[in-house]
């Protein structure tokens, strides 16, 4: 039976490395050959270069930059996803790939540094260790809507013999559904790409969206056993990240990024 995994101290730890603060899954810690962090606003560390902006390209190539210092990862190895809100899996073989618009990347390779960015969508972290794989996904209505979470996974299965119940996820810092109203239209694809109305609160003028909730309904029924969720919410708690729902095109975005080693 699927169980939505709640916030615990000993489950999800506030960090610093020097000016970078963010937060990490401890399930993910006892693996000494990845390194991770889901990064918030502190310090204006916009990581995403986007439209509309107020932020310069200069400065996130310097935040980014000054991420992987302080994470002692490799600025020049660094990959970042350009996103384009589908269900585009994006496997990464060998160095010299170019990365094509994708909404989740999946990688054996080593001490190559990945980012996703975000700004309310769900950023999602996958790890196999028996074979050593990790997938980053981002996960927004669409995504969501298109089952990205589910579809990355059998990526990992079918490209690298990954049984879903070897899978750890973590689901980062997103919005809340009290801050998430959408459409109708929107809703129903949602309840459709999750086979469960239990992803909405329709006590309002319109239905609000748990994308949390939906992407973990996603990952059980792909197969994955274990799930860590933060709650997190980047609407309410803004002091502390991003949110496009709330600022707009004064939002930057926060990241999630992953290396092995």
């Amino acid at each position: 039976m699927f169980f939505l995994k709640k916030l615990q101290k000993k489950t999800w730890e506030e960090v610093n490395f020097g000016q970078v603060r963010g937060w990490q899954c401890a399930e993910f810690l006892n693996y000494s050959n990845l390194k991770h962090l889901f990064t918030g606003r502190s310090n204006d560390l916009n990581l995403a270069k986007h439209e509309p902006t107020i932020f310069p390209d200069k400065s996130v190539d310097k935040n980014r930059e000054i991420l992987c210092k302080n994470l002692e990862l490799s600025y020049a190895a660094l990959r970042v996803l350009p996103l384009a809100h589908s269900d585009n899996v994006f496997i990464l073989e060998n160095e010299e790939q170019e990365i094509p618009q994708a909404d989740a990347i999946i990688t054996h390779l080593t001490n190559i540094p990945l980012l996703i960015t975000a700004a309310d969508c769900v950023p999602v972290l996958l790890y196999c260790p028996e074979k050593k794989i990790v997938g980053l996904v981002h996960a927004g209505w669409r995504g969501t809507a298109l089952a990205i979470v589910e579809k990355a996974v059998i990526a990992m299965q079918e490209n690298f013999l990954a049984r879903p119940s070897q899978i750890i996820a973590a689901i980062g810092p997103a919005i809340g559904q009290k801050s998430y109203e959408v459409s109708q239209e929107v809703a129903d694809l949602l309840v459709k790409a999750t086979e469960s109305d239990s992803i909405l609160n329709t006590n309002g003028p319109k239905p609000k969206a748990d994308l949390k909730l939906a992407n973990c309904l996603q990952l059980d029924r792909a197969g994955v056993m274990k799930v860590f969720v933060s709650e997190l919410d980047t609407a309410t708690q803004n002091s502390l990240f991003y949110s496009h729902r709330i600022q707009g095109k004064r939002a930057g975005r926060q990241g999630l990024i992953v290396c092995l080693g």
